[in-house]
Formats: structure tokens, sequence, C-alpha cells
């Protein structure tokens, strides 16, 4: 059943939609859960789950003709699940939505990542922001923005930031008319609202270090501005206790290098990403971290290591970290040993450099690639 009603004066009087979930729904979001390790993100992907349940069922029985495909959504890919809370890439008619969660929306403004606009894996035709009330047991669909009114507002330069990866949007931005979404998502076409294009390259060789074509290249200088790629945690989320000592002394010292003009510029950033080179079974996976800094003018700093995901375990023997050029040439290589706990490659770039880092364990490879 939908319920609709008015909300009070602090939220700016705007409509809501509250619909109602079931002690199985409950379950369904704890069975998604449960399957996340580190208790913050396990909590925010249930919460963003009860969100999902809640807005697929207000589409069902406001339009059930809407072909919803949930399949790609982000509480459905454990490597790209972060404390971010939002669920992206949920289908509806080909058009792709994003469900911002909230959890007081008695606050004016809502935070929202920057990649959230930024990169083109998680860009949106629709953001759409619910709430979720476990002990009401509903879910509340409170308004929406199209993603070319939020890049509007963007440029506007009225917009206020918090933290690094955030800007601040008002209440106000979000249209409160959800029959207007329901329209939209049941006769507008994708290129009715253009989103972000993945970079794609023109060099041959990067399509097929990628091994699919189409993958996007990570824009390190997006990361500098708040825009993290999907998978790409902090890096403090990923790694054991120990290494995050070793890591802070690497960055540091990567940052006692930065000249005099660029000590004042915007700080470094790093970032991690678990492996996936078929060895989680024997409990050795892998965590691949980047970070990124301006040491001189027009000139960076780019770190690459490799770290167990546990304090206890050793890289396996005969690990492979290497960075490519754009030809696909390795211009620098590592191996581990019998008992390395890292291993790591440091080099600087200038803007628009591409390159690309590749791990090898026995016939398996991953190729991610760069630009700066």
């Amino acid at each position: 059943m939908t319920n609709t009603f008015i909300e009070n004066d602090i939220l700016l009087a705007l409509p809501l939609e509250a619909i109602e979930i079931e002690p199985e729904d409950f379950q369904e979001a704890s069975v998604n859960s449960n399957k996340i390790t580190d208790e913050a993100l396990r909590w925010q992907t249930y919460q963003n789950a009860l969100a999902l349940i809640g807005f697929e069922r207000w589409l069902k029985q406001r339009k059930p003709e809407l072909q919803v495909d949930k399949s790609q959504c982000s509480i459905f890919q454990p490597q790209s699940t972060t404390t971010i809370n939002a669920t992206y890439n949920l289908k509806v008619n080909d058009l792709i939505v994003c469900l911002i969660n909230r959890n007081d929306l008695t606050e004016e403004f809502i935070p929202v990542t920057k990649n959230t606009v930024y990169s083109a894996e998680l860009a949106a035709h629709f953001y759409v922001l619910t709430e979720v009330l476990e002990e009401q047991e509903q879910v509340i669909i409170n308004g929406f923005v199209r993603y070319d009114q939020l890049n509007n507002y963007l440029k506007s330069g009225n917009l206020q930031t918090s933290q690094n990866e955030y800007y601040q949007l008002p209440l106000s931005l979000f249209e409160s008319q959800l029959n207007q979404l329901l329209l939209y998502l049941g006769f507008l076409t994708p290129n009715a609202i253009p989103l972000p294009v993945a970079a794609s390259s023109d060099i041959p060789y990067l399509e097929e270090a990628l091994g699919k074509a189409g993958q996007s290249i990570v824009n390190l200088s997006h990361w500098l501005h708040g825009a993290f790629d999907t998978g790409w945690q902090a890096a403090e989320t990923v790694l054991a206790p120990s290494f995050r000592t070793t890591l802070a002394f690497r960055f540091r010292d990567a940052r006692s290098q930065k000249t005099d003009a660029t000590k004042s510029s915007l700080s470094g950033v790093k970032r991690g990403k678990l492996l996936n080179l078929g060895i989680e079974q024997a409990g050795k996976s892998l965590v691949l971290i980047v970070g990124f800094e301006a040491v001189e003018q027009n000139k960076f700093q780019v770190l690459v290591d490799i770290y167990p995901t546990t304090e206890q375990t050793y890289l396996p023997q005969n690990l492979q970290l290497m960075v490519l050029d754009e030809t696909g040439k390795a211009v620098m290589q590592v191996q581990t040993r019998n008992t390395n706990k890292n291993i790591y490659l440091d080099f600087k770039g200038n803007p628009g450099e591409r390159f690309s880092i590749k791990v090898i364990l026995g016939d398996t490879s991953i190729t991610e690639a760069f630009v700066i």
C-alpha cells in the first residue's frame, strides 16, 4: 500500500510517498549485506538494500509496466561497495536511476559524492531521494532530480561543499512531483538526458589490455577533486592496520618531494582496490593501492603498491607488478620472492600521460588503465 502525505515545515513541505516493507524484505536486505565483512559497510549496504526494495515496490504499484533491471546495482557488486549512502546502476526502461538514501531528512542540504556526477560508471539519468524508517517499516520516496538539472546547478557555482568527496545539494533542488518521474521513466529515452561518457582510447593496446572493450580509464586528476571510480575505496578501508603505517610512511616520503610551488596545492590521495586473481579461497586476497599527488608544477607522483588483505599473510611467490606505457611496453616491474608482505613501484608523470598497471600471478593477470 502506498500512502501519500505532506511533510512538515522543517522538510520544506516536500511531498513524500511511504512504501510499506515486509518482514521478508528485512531478511532479504540482511542476506545482501551479510556478504560484507566491514561493519560500517555492512550497515550501509543493508540500508541501501531496503531503499532499493521500497523503490522497486513503489514502481510496481504506481506504474507496473515499467521494466526494472537491478542486476548491476552496486549493492550486488561487493567490490563496488563503499560507505556511500547510494545505490547505483539501477535501470528502469533503460534509464539509469541512482537512489540516494538519507537517514535524516531534517537537514536542508543533502551530501552527494562528487563522483556521482563526474564518473561515467556512476552517473545516472535520475537521482531519487529516499529514507528508510525501520521502526515504522517504511521506505520514503522524497523527490528526484534529473542529471542535466543537477549538472547545471553544479556549474552555477552556488553549491556548498563539505568534505573533499561531497557536494551539499539543497533539498529544494529535488523535484517533489513524483508523477513527473513516472512520466519520464515511461516515455524518455536514454539519449534525452546525455550522461558522461567513459574515456575511450584510440590506442588499440589499451582496449586489449583492459580485458574488455569499453572499460573506462581511471582519471587520477579527478581523484584530487574527490571523484573516485567504482571499486576504488579509501586505502584505510581495505588495508590491515600494520600496512596502513607502512603506506603512510611511503606517502609522507612522496610529500617531502613537493616543491614550494605545489605545497599549497590540492593534497594527495590514495585509494585501494581488491584484486581477483583466483586466490581468495586460499585466504590470500590482494589489494592494489594507488597514491597520487602533485610534487612539482605540472608533475605528479604516482605510488603503486600491492598488499595482502590480512596482516598474517605474505604475498604469493612470483607475483609480478608492472607499469606499462601507452604502447603496452613494460617500463617498470618488480616480483615477489619468498616472504614479501608488499611490493611497490613509484614514478612521476605529466598531465594527460597514460599508463597501465598490470598484476600477474601464474596464468592470471589484471590490468588497470590510468590517465594523469
